[in-house]
């Protein structure tokens, strides 16, 4: 079996690429009070903003990135995957671990796990359910407090970007065929 590397370790830099791993990143969510203040056209908002910490994978295209075409970046949440597991008996069985590797969960990605002296990632399934979009700026200021950090090589960061257009483009029809009938059509 050949040792391809999946990940980079990236030290203390704003660099942000594709497939950059941000740990416990800070994501500020605007409350209701805010959301109805907006609506109300009203200038200040008394209460503050609530922020969550959640574990996020880059998702926007590296080229945009580099070329500075982006203000936003896209980003989704990854777990590990022993927190999906206690989520769903599903996950826990090993059709559902197996099915996950194969990608074969269109809302799901997995992740292999890596160790070294100063990182360790359990496997982790990305989801595409919780998407998220943060200032570039905002992210590579958090990036640089961030001693150490994982960044996903290619061709793992491009498998991972077309499972996230894969479960984008899904397209779910109001009346499909129906398969009783189809199959009756022409006897064999």
């Amino acid at each position: 079996m050949s040792n391809f590397a999946w990940y980079s370790e990236i030290s203390c830099s704003s660099d942000l690429t594709q497939g950059d791993l941000l740990t416990q990143c800070p994501i500020p969510f605007p409350n209701a009070s805010m959301y109805q203040a907006i609506l109300d056209n009203i200038v200040a908002v008394p209460e503050p903003i609530n922020i969550k910490q959640g574990n996020l994978v880059v998702l926007s295209q590296a080229c945009d990135l580099v070329n500075e075409k982006l203000d936003t970046v896209v980003l989704c949440a990854y777990w590990p995957l022993t927190v999906i597991m206690k989520t769903s008996e599903y996950f826990k069985s090993k059709n559902g671990k197996e099915s996950l590797r194969q990608g074969k969960e269109p809302a799901y990605h997995l992740l292999n796990r890596y160790t070294s002296n100063e990182i360790e990632l359990d496997y982790s399934v990305v989801d595409f359910h919780r998407i998220y979009t943060l200032p570039k700026e905002y992210l590579k200021a958090f990036t640089i407090t961030q001693a150490h950090r994982l960044r996903l090589l290619p061709p793992y960061r491009e498998h991972l970007s077309q499972a996230f257009a894969r479960y984008f483009m899904r397209v779910g029809l109001p009346v499909d065929i129906d398969k009783e009938e189809i199959k009756n059509i022409y006897p064999a």
